[in-house]
């Protein structure tokens, strides 16, 4: 097997060094994969990918992106090194247009090679681009959404996490945000996706992992944990027929 492309080491994090959330995690992401994070609430999955993107303290393990250690790299330089981060909230500025987002994502680029990124991102996000001046706070949730993906690829990042994308989202903007989310991971994105929308998430992932009390638990593709009666049950807080309708 060829080496992740992102992976945890017994990592700890949390707020508080003697009390972690994430307990030792152990995770490994191959190439192109979209791998979701499941759990009951509480289970330490947006610390996790928190404490993978910077933003919570990690008190033990290591985080590699590729064969780079990158535990103690900033947030921003994160991003630079090619590690993008969706978070649930607060992900675009809401008194900016949607150009201005689109302006300050492209920042750390070459000045020759900015406008040519924003109309990339554009022709990628058509929706976008018909109002380019409206501002991110005045708009729906789900093109919010579509506007703080389009932020996080706009250095083209090689791994794409997002915390809980769907939250407060209709069902049909949901849909639409998770097929979105499926064409970037086909175009070579590898994505991190932590969710509550157990039904939604099973039906675009390669490869589902289950957190509990701040440890994996249970991993495998959708159609392996359908196959598990207890896992819906226990973890995911749903009926196994409708977990297993969702993953076939």
């Amino acid at each position: 097997m060829t080496s992740p492309v992102l992976a945890t080491f017994s990592l700890f994090a949390g707020y508080e060094a003697d009390l972690p959330i994430v307990r030792g995690v152990d995770f490994a992401v191959q190439k192109g994969e979209l791998v979701i994070l499941l759990g009951p609430n509480g289970a330490g999955k947006s610390t996790f990918v928190k404490a993978i993107a910077g933003m919570v303290p990690v008190h033990s393990g290591t985080i590699h992106l590729g064969s780079r250690d990158i535990t103690k790299v900033a947030p921003h330089r994160k991003l630079a090194e090619g590690l993008a981060f969706v978070p649930q909230t607060d992900n675009v500025f809401a008194s900016m247009s949607i150009l201005e987002n689109l302006q300050i994502a492209v920042a750390l680029l070459p000045k020759s090679a900015r406008a040519a990124k924003i109309d990339a991102l554009f022709s990628r996000f058509p929706d976008l681009a018909v109002r380019p001046t409206r501002l991110a706070g005045a708009l729906s949730g789900g093109q919010r959404q579509m506007l703080a993906v389009a932020r996080a690829l706009a250095l083209d990042p090689p791994v794409l996490i997002l915390d809980e994308p769907s939250a407060g989202l209709s069902p049909k903007i949901v849909a639409d945000v998770f097929a979105m989310l499926k064409r970037i991971n086909g175009d070579g994105v590898t994505i991190v996706l932590v969710e509550q929308n157990v039904k939604a998430a099973m039906a675009i992932a390669d490869r589902a992992v289950i957190l509990a009390e701040g440890r994996i638990r249970h991993e495998g593709t959708p159609s392996e944990l359908a196959d598990d009666p207890l896992i819906g049950q226990i973890y995911l807080g749903t009926a196994r027929h409708t977990f297993g309708e969702v993953a076939r």
